[in-house]
């Protein structure tokens, strides 16, 4: 068995792509559990992946400092990119899906056309590797954290340096744009959610509640909800304008490394070093019987039981798919 290191939905919300400390990338058929592809390529432990907008293509990046392109239908790798020193730790396409966004250990910001495969700009200022990239909705801005505790805001054409965040008191590990664009949020190794304002450079507001590292953050298509994943094996939901929590998961039994949001918002999807990829209706109020898949292997048969439904696929790894109670009162968080 394999941890999970990243999960991400397709654009349609019908398929979930995670990688992993297998050095390969699996796609799995977000409603049945069953695993429709799997990406052998990478020589390491891959970190980072995403769908393109328009879910024909998977990138991916990976500890052996490559970032490659797959066909998202056939499994068959179309496109490499080398340049990079050190491991490749995020990676994004940008919303038109023409170029490719890649945060590395080597303190870089990469930017590469998706069709040539020709690095059109490197950002340099960041003092420590780099965790996490992403592109502005508009796709003119690209957002990096790194463990110099700052996060930053490029010029995605010029590569000038338009903001520089700073807040966090440790490792900055995860950062995603508002669907609007017009916020910024990021998690970091204080255990803190922070929020910023994209247009003003303020902090607008911060999230206590975890007990660990924050690993991965999202914002819901609608801008109400962030979804946060930490060390300390939790999945968290915020309300994104009062900071109050309004839902907490801990089925995982590890750190939980990459949470999504599915395209609709009704979903979402959390992978763990537990070797497990977890997807939960966040829209239903009834909590439901854990709908749970095994594994990589197709060919084994399907098992279905009265109340809980079991595919047994294989032994390696575990995908778990539940239904998850929302509380209807918010539960108030100190800060």
């Amino acid at each position: 068995k394999y941890m999970v290191t990243s999960v991400a939905f397709s654009p349609d919300g019908n398929q979930i792509v995670s990688g992993s400390g297998k050095s390969s990338i699996q796609v799995w058929d977000a409603l049945t559990g069953k695993q429709v592809q799997e990406f052998q390529g990478h020589t390491n432990i891959v970190t980072s992946v995403a769908f393109s907008h328009d879910g024909t293509q998977i990138v991916s990046g990976s500890w052996d400092k490559s970032v490659l392109v797959w066909d998202a239908l056939t499994g068959k790798q179309v496109q490499e990119f080398l340049g990079h020193t050190g491991a490749v730790n995020s990676v994004a396409f940008s919303p038109d899906g023409t170029q490719i966004v890649s945060g590395s250990d080597d303190k870089s910001v990469q930017v590469w056309d998706a069709l040539t495969s020709k690095q059109v700009q490197e950002f340099q200022g960041h003092a420590c590797p780099v965790t996490s990239v992403a592109f502005s909705p508009d796709g003119n801005k690209i957002v990096s954290v790194s463990y110099d505790r700052s996060v930053r805001v490029w010029d995605a054409l010029t590569g000038k340096q338009l903001q520089k965040f700073q807040g966090h008191t440790f490792e900055v590990i995860s950062v995603a744009f508002s669907p609007d664009g017009t916020q910024i949020v990021s998690g970091s190794a204080d255990n803190s959610i922070q929020v910023w304002n994209a247009l003003t450079d303020k902090e607008v507001q911060e999230f206590q509640g975890h007990t660990s590292t924050i690993t991965s953050v999202a914002v819901s298509p609608d801008r109400i909800h962030i979804v946060s994943g930490s060390h300390d094996e939790s999945v968290q939901v915020w309300d994104a304008l009062t900071g109050y929590q309004v839902q907490k998961f801990q089925d995982h039994s590890n750190t939980v490394t990459s949470v999504a949001f599915s395209p609709d918002g009704t979903q979402i999807v959390s992978g763990s070093y537990d070797k497990s990829v977890q997807v939960w209706n966040s829209s239903s109020r009834d909590k439901l019987s854990p709908h749970i898949i095994y594994g990589h292997d197709s060919s084994t048969p399907f098992k279905h039981y009265s109340l809980v439904v079991y595919q047994r696929l294989s032994s390696n790894p575990q995908i778990l798919v539940a239904d998850a109670l929302i509380i209807n009162m918010l539960i108030p968080v100190v800060h």
